[in-house]
């Protein structure tokens, strides 16, 4: 196995097991609230809402605790619980002294505890004044749904992979194709042999008769230069041939000599358009038969 198959592997490791264990994290929190606080206010009806997972019953953990006033009478105290269904649990029934803690299933909906506090004489309607209640819950809301979470985990964890896979594969792909020179003059040839094809684009015809204008004249003293060099440079053991060679190319000097120096006599003022010259091709059929006229 060669070492880029082996970080391959490793990587696709590390990424199922960090997503399994940021879900197993994520099983550990719960929904916390304090219901009854020790020294408030004390009422008969406490509503709340379970929240809906897919219509599954979510585990309530319930803790209460309850003490009497200091020089207060013995009190009975009641807490139940009543679901979205409307049935009763009783969750404490004893004195005013005592705790109880429990876990429970809840149905998804609308819900409430339900406290009463009471005496050999009925209901009583202070009972702050009596007993001093601690109620808090803590509600597993991952619970119910702890193997759709972990199937999730895994196909997220394949998913980013393939996609890392596949996004590092396109940008290789581009960057070979872009540090590739044939590949770029190929595609450069390609877009020009398109527009030849399809009739070029309009053009310019002071622009590029200028511009012939100018090779034609550049040429010709390269040719004159080079020619100068050519005959400066004859080795003597071949003189004769030497000889020759000058003759020929002051002859040729002579010819372009005799042409004249050029002017921009009829590349100034301004231009006129030739509507029969419509693309680059049209240009270049003008100039063939310019030619074939002299």
């Amino acid at each position: 196995m060669t070492e880029k198959k082996t970080r391959s592997v490793a990587t696709a490791i590390i990424t199922f097991v960090l997503l399994n264990l940021i879900w197993t994290g994520a099983l550990q929190a719960t929904a916390d609230q304090h219901i009854i606080a020790p020294g408030s206010d004390i009422v008969q009806d406490y509503p709340f809402t379970m929240p809906d997972l897919h219509g599954r019953d979510i585990p309530l953990h319930v803790m209460f605790t309850v003490e009497p006033v200091e020089g207060a009478a013995d009190t009975d105290v009641v807490l139940m619980m009543e679901d979205s269904n409307g049935e009763r649990t009783t969750l404490y029934s004893s004195s005013s002294e005592g705790s109880d803690e429990r876990w429970i299933t809840m149905p998804p909906g609308p819900s409430m505890f339900i406290l009463i506090v009471s005496n050999g004489t009925g209901q009583i309607s202070i009972p702050k004044q009596h007993v001093v209640i601690d109620l808090e819950t803590e509600m597993d809301l991952y619970g119910p749904i702890q193997m759709e979470g972990y199937i999730a985990a895994n196909i997220l964890a394949l998913s980013l992979l393939i996609s890392d896979r596949a996004i590092r594969s396109w940008l290789k792909s581009r960057r070979r194709k872009r540090s590739n020179p044939m590949m770029r003059k190929l595609h450069e040839d390609w877009k020009a042999t398109k527009q030849a094809l399809s009739g070029g684009d309009a053009v310019d015809v002071e622009d590029l008769t200028s511009s012939l204008a100018a090779s034609t004249q550049t040429s010709s003293i390269g040719k004159r230069r080079a020619w100068s060099i050519k005959a400066k440079d004859v080795d003597e053991s071949e003189h004769e041939k030497g000889d020759q060679d000058i003759e020929d190319a002051e002859a040729i000097a002579d010819e372009l000599d005799a042409l004249g120096e050029g002017d921009e006599s009829r590349l100034q003022g301004k231009a006129e358009i030739d509507e029969d010259l419509k693309t680059v091709s049209d240009l270049w059929d003008r100039m063939n038969d310019d030619k074939k006229r002299r």
